[in-house]
Parts: C-alpha cells; structure tokens; sequence
C-alpha cells in the first residue's frame, strides 16, 4: 500500500514538473516577424518638366523587388542600365543606399509633343505579393519666341498710329510662348493705353511685340566693369540716364513687314531691370525710342509711371519736362532748344510768354471745362522764365495725368498720323480731362525727387 502512495506521488510530481514547464514555453515572448515593405518614397505622382532628364525615385523597401514600366510609357522612360541586376531584377547590393531608402535611377526623354504625357512605373515583389504604382506626368512641349520674330498684339480699327514694343536682357528662357517676356511687353502696352487721352484713342493704334532675345540677362553699366550681353547695349549711365545701341532697335523694329515706309515709328524698349531710370531718344523725323525699366518703385515712380512719362509724354507726345530743378532763370540757349523743336510742332506743352491772349494754350484759358488750366511758372528744369498750363500733370512727376494742352498734342499727333482731319473744336467735344490723384506740384525744396534721364534730341 505504501509503494503503490509512494508511486503515485511521484507521478503527480512528475505531471506538475510538466505542466509548470509548459506553462513557462507559454509566457516565454516569441520572436516577432519582420514585416515587409516596399513603396514609393515622396507620393505617388512625379510632375516634371518637358526636358530631357534623369530623376532619381526613392524606395522604401527591406526586399529585392521587379521594376516594370507601363508599356505605354516605355518609349519615353528607361531604366538607367547601371539600376537592373544581371538578373533582370533590383536587389538591395545592385543599387546604392542612403539610410533606409532605396534609388533608382529613371531616363526620360524630351517631350516634343503638344500633349501631356502619362507614365507608369510599379515596382512588386510576387513572393510576398507586395507592389507599388508611381505616376509620372510630363508637360507638354514648350514653345518659344525666336529672336526677331513679332506679333501684332493690338489692331487699329478707327485709325494707322504704329506703336513697337521690344525687350531687352530677356534670355531664351524668358521667351517662352506666354511667358515673361510676353507677359512684360503686354504690361508695357496696358501702361501706356492706362491714362486720357491714349485710354480713348487706343482704337487708333497697331502694337507690334518685336522678339529680342538677349545672350544674359539685365541691363549693364555704362562702363567696362559692368557690362552686360544684351541684345540692345542697354546700359545704365550718370543718374537715371540709360544708353543703348539705337541703330540695331530700329534695324528689330523694321522686321515688321508690314510697316509703310516712311511712318515715324514710336518705339519702347522694356528693360530687364527693376531700377527707376528711363531715358527717350527723339529724332527730327518723328522717330522716338522709349527706354523703360520695370521700375518696382512705389507709384507713380513704378513701371507704369515711367511708360506714362518716358513712352507716352516723350516717345509719342514729343512733350518737354516741366519739372522745376534749378530755381533760376532758363538759359537761352535752352530757350533756343525748345523753340527749335517747336518749329516742328514738338514741345508744345511749355512757352516763354506769360501773356494769357497770346500763349500756346490761350483757346483753353476760360473754358468752363478747363478751369485748371492757367498760366504757371516753371518748367524744363528751371524756375523763371518759363511758363506750363497747368499746377500739375505726367511730365512733372510722372502722376496718371496729363494737362490739358499736353493732350491736345498727344491727340493731334495721333490723327495727324492716322490722316483724319480733325479741328481744335472736335478734340473740345471729345476729350476727357480726368481729376489726378495728386494736384499738388512738387516743392522745389524736395530734396527726394529723382528726375528721369534727360530725352535726348536728335535732328
């Protein structure tokens, strides 16, 4: 009896033993299980552009995977060779590292279409049937201006005023069809047509965009140091004076087939630069060349003042400054100047007289319409001896305004040049005179006022 107790009791000892061994492999933590992974790093769409290129694609991957290209897109993205295996796979030792990311290498080619094109690249690994899918989206072929080449942006309807505008530092990249260069010449062309009287008249005008593609880009110095590779020479000299190779303007602006022959032509060259300067050269013959950078001066100092001043009181006016400068008397000889001109019909915005029955704007002077309109000291620089119609207007200090007598001559050039005869009385009845934004002239004390370049006046 007492084995058999003995027996038993070393059975259920042996059984707990076991039991209790169990139940320590229960508790005991099992190795986890490496999880796999493979995708795209950096989304699921690459847009680029329509160059020829090689882009690198990270991949986010602890195994060897298949690369396949969409056959759609095979004829425009290849593999780089150096990416497969010898085996026609990726492994992790065939292609390089970079802590936990993966890179291959994708060649695409240029995109010489229209069209967008749509590529698809998926990576896999069917053992643990892993994949990931990356679109590719290439833009569409890029068209640019060629260098001499134009386009008429603006077609007369009501009369035949021809008006060129032309860039200079713009490079090839800027040329792009509805790119920058675009985009600044039509800027240019809305300035100009952005105050009376050109807002009224812009029916009368053709505007040609003459292509001008710079080997660099900007607008140099007027010295050997600061030189620049530009189309024109267009160089900044003393002050806001700019310098520029006139001849090979005019030589752009006569590929313009369907310019007549012996039109004066009214040019503005758009500068490549955002400093305030400007300077017009304007020829006996009608000729003008307005040099505008694209000023980011607080206005009326910006881009659109200067094509106020320089483009349009200048370039197509002919109109003289009236800002004072010097509190003296005009010198003669600069008397001299402007009355030569006037001879010409040109300048006609500033006299010597001060007597109200015989001064160039006297059929003004009265007019209930006109009530601004005066007889004002000052203008051309100086204080004395020198006489404006009115306190305030564009060829002072560039304001969206000009004077009364300013836009009789800006409108009679207009039909002169269109072959409309028109009277004195016709521009009363339809010319618009707008109220500026600043009526007061300024101080000759204003030690902050920069003058534009001096225009340049050439028989």
């Amino acid at each position: 009896m007492n084995k058999f107790f003995t027996l038993g009791i070393i059975l259920l000892s042996v059984l707990i033993a076991c039991d209790k061994e169990n139940i320590n492999l229960r508790e005991e933590p099992q190795p986890h299980e490496i999880v796999k992974k493979l995708l795209f790093i950096g989304g699921d769409t690459y847009h680029i552009a329509d160059t020829a290129q090689t882009i690198r694609i990270g991949v986010d991957c602890n195994i060897d995977y298949n690369i396949e290209i969409i056959e759609e897109a095979s004829h425009w993205i290849t593999l780089k060779k150096d990416t497969l295996s010898k085996k026609g796979y990726v492994t992790r030792a065939s292609i390089s590292q970079n802590q936990n990311a993966d890179w291959i290498s994708l060649n695409i080619s240029q995109n010489k279409t229209n069209d967008l094109r749509y590529g698809k690249i998926v990576i896999n690994n069917t053992h643990y049937e892993l994949s990931d899918t990356l679109s590719i989206i290439q833009s569409a072929k890029r068209n640019y201006y060629s260098d001499g080449s134009y386009i008429r942006i603006l077609e007369a309807t009501k009369g035949d005023v021809n008006l060129i505008i032309m860039g200079d530092g713009f490079t090839k990249k800027d040329l792009e069809i509805g790119g920058f260069y675009e985009q600044s010449m039509l800027d240019a062309t809305n300035h100009f047509f952005a105050t009376e009287p050109f807002k009224s008249y812009r029916d009368f005008f053709n505007v040609y965009m003459v292509v001008a593609e710079s080997n660099e880009e900007g607008v140099g110095e007027n010295n050997l140091s600061g030189a620049i590779d530009n189309k024109f020479g267009s160089a900044f000299g003393v002050g806001t004076e700019i310098v520029c190779d006139k001849e090979q303007i005019f030589e752009y602006a006569h590929k313009i087939k369907e310019l007549p022959l012996n039109t004066p032509l009214t040019i503005i060259v758009v500068l490549n630069s955002t400093k305030y300067a400007g300077t017009t050269y304007l020829y006996a013959n009608g000729n003008s060349i307005a040099l505008c950078p694209m000023s980011n001066k607080p206005s009326p100092n910006d881009f659109e003042g200067i094509i106020r001043h320089e483009a349009g009181g200048h370039g197509f006016g002919f109109l003289a400054d009236e800002y004072v400068y010097y509190q003296q008397v005009i010198p003669e000889q600069r008397k001299q100047e402007i009355k030569e001109w006037q001879a010409l019909g040109f300048q006609m915005n500033l006299d010597f007289t001060n007597d109200s029955t015989a001064i160039l704007w006297k059929a003004f002077i009265g007019l209930d319409k006109y009530q601004k309109v005066g007889i004002y000291a000052g203008g051309y620089e100086y204080m004395y001896g020198v006489w404006r119609s009115e306190n305030n207007s564009c060829m002072n200090n560039n304001i969206p305004y000009f004077n009364a007598q300013s836009r009789w001559s800006i409108v009679n050039r207009i039909m002169n040049l269109s072959g409309i005869n028109f009277t004195f009385q016709d521009f009363i009845k339809t010319d618009k005179p707008e109220s500026p934004i600043i009526m007061k002239a300024r101080s000759i004390k204003d030690t902050s006022f920069i003058p534009l370049g001096k225009p340049v006046w050439i028989r």
